[in-house]
């Protein structure tokens, strides 16, 4: 699958320090590209009354905002839970 971040994916993941969170997003981004089907993506799940729009569980408590069209997936936000949903969609 095609992987496209935004800016604002980069500037979020760079305001946190911890490297146990950047890590896991790497083999979450891994895994991304490395998969064929939407279906192979783990922790993905689609938000309700939206159509394009999903979020990835990064950990228990942060959260990756994804868009799928087609075969190209995009990373627009990440952040944490409580934030998260007020910025995403």
């Amino acid at each position: 699958m095609e992987l496209i971040a935004k800016g604002t994916f980069y500037r979020d993941l760079e305001n946190r320090s911890n490297r146990k969170i950047r890590k896991a997003v790497k083999e979450i981004l891994m895994q991304i590209q490395q998969a064929k089907t939407v279906s192979e993506i783990n922790h993905l799940k689609k938000l309700k009354k939206f159509d394009i729009h999903y979020r990835i569980k990064v950990t228990n408590d942060y959260r990756i905002g994804v868009i799928i069209r087609g075969n190209k997936i995009w990373l627009t936000c990440f952040g944490h839970r409580n934030n998260f949903y007020n910025k995403f969609p």
